[in-house]
């Protein structure tokens, strides 16, 4: 999937920890799997995580192949692919593409010797 429509496809909370749960298992995963990994904390059904699970394939993050008598899900759109995608746009939208703007507010009080010397290793290896 391409950055433009993975950035048109921010996912809601809850579709969220869907993918989450999906993209800590090796794929293909299980609906059970899933089940597994985000009920402790959500307490959801297994109807619901189907939703969720059928949402997100119709929304291209996910694929489904039935294997004997339930569906095994396949990620289209990797973690860092999302994640890279969410940051940059939130980025641009929120910190006009400053990278001023971006460290100021991460870092109020400044960086540390220890951050200044990871940050300047980081642009470093850049290039």
């Amino acid at each position: 999937m391409d950055g433009e429509k993975t950035a048109a496809g921010k996912l809601p909370e809850a579709e969220l920890a869907v993918m989450l749960a999906v993209w800590r298992c090796a794929p293909p995963v299980t609906t059970a799997r899933v089940m597994l990994l985000t009920e402790p904390e959500r307490g959801w059904k297994t109807s619901t995580v189907i939703s969720f699970l059928d949402r997100l394939k119709n929304r291209g993050f996910l694929s489904a192949e039935k294997q004997g008598r339930e569906y095994v899900w396949q990620p289209l759109v990797s973690r860092e692919e999302y994640v890279g995608t969410m940051t940059r746009a939130f980025f641009e939208k929120v910190h006009g593409g400053s990278v001023e703007s971006l460290m100021g507010a991460l870092f109020p009080a400044g960086l540390s010797p220890t951050d200044a010397d990871a940050l300047l290793r980081w642009l470093d290896a850049q290039g």
